[in-house]
């Protein structure tokens, strides 16, 4: 009914044995022990273990070796020690699939962090890049505008120098007008004492004048001026007509005096003795120009309405008269500074 089992020689003695080798409890123990340690622990010990499976192999074939055993025990314990083996392998198995879980496991979310910690790493090199181009760029800026301002100073001390040189010119130039100014002041001077007005008249404003206290019609008044080398006097603005007014008053107040204004040549025409046109200012006095009865066609300071402009006939003989005249060079002369 049942076989003899095939008998196994032993490396170690060479005898043979009808009981296939049998893994010890040591060796079990040992192999659950090894399934705790490290992947590189497991990995050197699967080869040691072989080789010291078949070593405790041949120690339980010469241990349990007998003539007297039956065939039906060593086919009982042949069956037990294939159920072992099938169990130990399937532990062996199941552990390191439980391993390899976990690992694959724990692995998961690194790779997946590392992925987003290379992915920040990329993302912030590439923005350093970028800051490092705009800072290479910034310098580039900086420095050419360094040398433009370079460029900016030199052109700054050359004008600088150029100014220099100007004020210096400047200051010659200076020294020459002062010295110009100074003999215009000592020419001035000069022809001041030499050129002045006739003798008997007062100068006002560059021109002389004169009151006469000689009485003469119109006619004869602009002769007597002529033979001074001037004319009958034309106050053209109201100071010149309040200086002539204190300057017939000094001669004589209860006196009227001839200047040189008429319409002789047109009716209501008023003109000077030099024939320029009266202009826009005048001082006539109440009522006046009138034309006096038709013959006013002189004008002369009234003694009652001072400084006062009238109309007169040219014919009256009881009136003096103020001429004026251009300052000159003259022997005998009267300065008067107004």
């Amino acid at each position: 009914m049942y076989e003899k089992a095939e008998p196994v020689r032993s490396p170690l003695s060479g005898q043979t044995s009808g009981l296939p080798p049998q893994p010890s409890r040591v060796h079990q123990t040992r192999i659950r022990h090894g399934n705790d340690a490290s992947d590189k622990l497991r990995e050197d010990q699967k080869v040691s273990s072989h080789t010291y499976e078949e070593a405790e192999n041949v120690k339980h074939h010469v241990a349990y070796t007998s003539a007297e055993r039956t065939y039906l025990d060593g086919t009982s314990g042949n069956r037990d020690l294939c159920s072992s083996n099938r169990s130990h392998r399937s532990c062996l198995a199941a552990c390191i699939a439980v391993l390899l879980s976990l690992v694959a496991v724990g692995l998961a979310p690194l790779t997946f962090t590392n992925k987003e910690e290379i992915y920040q790493l990329s993302t912030t090199v590439d923005a350093l890049k970028r800051i490092q181009y705009n800072m290479s760029t910034t310098v580039s800026t900086l420095k050419r505008r360094q040398d433009d301002m370079a460029t900016t100073v030199d052109v700054l001390k050359r004008h600088q120098d150029d100014m220099r040189q100007m004020s210096t010119s400047l200051e010659a130039l200076k020294r020459d007008l002062d010295k110009e100014r100074s003999r215009t002041a000592a020419l001035d001077q000069h022809l001041h004492d030499i050129i002045s007005c006739p003798k008997g008249y007062t100068m006002w404003r560059d021109v002389c004048y004169k009151a006469f206290n000689t009485r003469k019609n119109f006619s004869e008044a602009a002769v007597s001026c002529r033979a001074d080398g001037g004319t009958l006097a034309m106050p053209r603005d109201a100071e010149t007509n309040v200086f002539l007014v204190s300057l017939y008053r000094a001669v004589r107040e209860d006196s009227s005096f001839w200047f040189g204004l008429h319409d002789q040549r047109q009716e209501g025409r008023f003109e000077w003795v030099d024939g320029s046109a009266l202009g826009t200012y005048n001082s006539w006095g109440p009522s006046q120009p009138n034309d006096d009865g038709g013959d006013g066609d002189c004008v002369l300071y009234s003694p009652h309405e001072e400084g006062m402009w009238f109309d007169a006939p040219c014919t009256y003989l009881y009136v003096s008269f103020i001429c004026q005249a251009a300052p000159g060079i003259h022997t005998s002369y009267n300065r008067t500074i107004s």
